[in-house]
């Protein structure tokens, strides 16, 4: 049974969340960051269920420190809906953002479509593009001799790019393979992220050598080898 940490710091909705969860997930529940921080020391979670407006340390904070511990994914839960909000969330680390309230169903759904491309691959695979590896079985991407931490949306990405090197990929093509949905027009989750990978993989961003954006249809992404 995979395991989900909650964190959220009204009872009341906590209680709705574990009651939709119960059947097919084993979640553990707390209320601060500061208690989650202390569970994700000796817990190794699947997924992170994550509200932002928390007592001490926001969940927006939380999620930043974490990301350089723990790979699974991260999923915010919160009734702030603006657009800046959510931006800022996922620029954090976040991987997906649901806003309060939602039905129990859409919860579950996202959950999965979260934990199905979060599954590591069985065999260890490098896939290289020049100076870039990635490896399959680790999770993990060095470039040259430095390590780069990816999100685990990222690494989807990036591996979705890199099995598709020279083709163009659309931006649904991309939702599809990375969120298991299709995009319906919301192409801003896809920009982030992207933005984001390319600050860590590219020598310049602004002159991207790996992601090449081809205007209004989507991305390539190209290497010599």
């Amino acid at each position: 049974m995979n395991k989900i940490l909650l964190v959220e710091n009204n009872k009341e909705i906590s209680e709705i969340i574990q009651f939709y969860l119960k059947d097919e997930y084993k979640t553990s529940s707390v209320q601060s960051a500061e208690d989650a921080l202390m569970l994700v020391e000796h817990t190794l979670f699947d997924v992170i269920l994550l509200d932002i407006l928390l007592p001490g340390i926001d969940g927006i904070e939380f999620c930043s420190q974490i990301r350089q511990k723990v790979y699974c994914p991260i999923i915010f839960i919160s009734c702030l809906g603006e657009d800046n909000t959510i931006v800022k969330a996922l620029n954090m680390g976040g991987d997906d953002y649901i806003v309060k309230p939602f039905k129990g169903p859409l919860l579950r759904a996202r959950i999965e479509a979260n934990l199905r491309r979060s599954r590591v691959f069985r065999d260890e695979i490098l896939i290289q593009a020049n100076d870039l590896i990635l490896n399959q079985n680790t999770h993990t991407v060095k470039k040259g001799d430095e390590n780069i931490l990816l999100s685990p949306t990222e690494y989807e990405i990036l591996y979705y790019m890199m099995k598709n090197r020279g083709r163009l990929i659309t931006f649904d093509d991309l939702y599809t393979a990375v969120w298991n949905q299709s995009s319906i027009g919301d192409v801003r989750t896809v920009f982030v992220h992207i933005y984001n990978l390319r600050r860590k993989i590219e020598t310049d961003p602004t002159k991207p050598e790996f992601i090449i954006t081809q205007r209004h249809d989507g991305y390539i992404f190209s290497a010599t080898n």
